[in-house]
């Protein structure tokens, strides 16, 4: 048995085309307008500076990288650039969560999740177990797909949430962070996941793991489905 969950979202308690064809969609057809309102905003910054930061790292490494930023549309070329790549870079992921809670505060969007995920949650969450989620997306971003799901606020659900700050979620080393942070041993954590390699290191680092195989979702190696189990519901998890 486990004493806590960790999961993880787009794939998983979220379908990936919500996040790729409305979420990653929305950011960049509306990178531009936002970016024109807020670049000069002393509030924005912070992210300001890490996007040029950004940008001059990748253009060492992505010659269809604006390396030396000038203006607003450089940077916008670079963003779409990284979207379209669905790039894991943390400064990106904390600009689309300020994009997305405007959209989100405006009713443009609703977060999508599976209709087997709030029952089981809440089910776990009865018995005592605690509910954490790890996304390469911001901890912005995740708190706005279920603060503002078509299920309503599920916020209230989960005990913390964890995002690349903590580390990349195909590093072993993630994970022993996130075990030590939330006090408990990696083996009474049950981490969900859609991608192999992120549940190769979870159990390395010594997590219990299930691979959700949900519409829509990469296949699977004939490998992981040897080493973990696969299930394409969370009903399982409450029996």
């Amino acid at each position: 048995m486990f004493k806590a969950i960790l999961t993880d979202i787009e794939g998983t308690t979220t379908s990936i085309s919500f996040v790729k064809d409305v979420l990653f969609t929305y950011a960049s057809n509306n990178v531009d307008n936002f970016l024109q309102r807020f670049w000069n905003n002393k509030s924005f910054e912070n992210v300001k500076n890490k996007l040029i930061k950004l940008s001059e790292d990748e253009g060492n490494v992505d010659d269809l990288i604006i390396k030396d930023v000038e203006n607003v549309d450089d940077i916008c070329k670079n963003i779409r650039r990284w979207i379209e790549l669905d790039k894991k870079l943390t400064p990106l992921k904390e600009l689309q969560g300020l994009m997305w809670e405007e959209a989100y505060n405006n009713g443009l969007i609703k977060g999508h999740v599976y209709d087997d995920v709030p029952p089981a949650l809440e089910n776990l969450k009865k018995k005592g177990i605690k509910l954490y989620v790890y996304s390469s997306g911001s901890v912005k971003a995740q708190k706005l797909i279920y603060g503002f799901s078509e299920k309503g606020d599920l916020t209230k659900l989960f005990d913390d949430y964890f995002d690349t700050n903590i580390g990349h979620k195909i590093d072993v080393s993630s994970y022993k962070r996130i075990s030590e942070t939330i006090s408990l041993k990696p083996s009474d954590i049950l981490f969900l996941t859609d991608i192999e390699k992120e549940a190769i290191a979870a159990h390395e680092a010594g997590y219990q793991v299930k691979i959700l195989q949900r519409p829509g979702n990469s296949p699977l190696s004939p490998e992981a489905h040897k080493k973990f189990e696969v299930i394409n519901s969370f009903d399982i998890l409450t029996c």
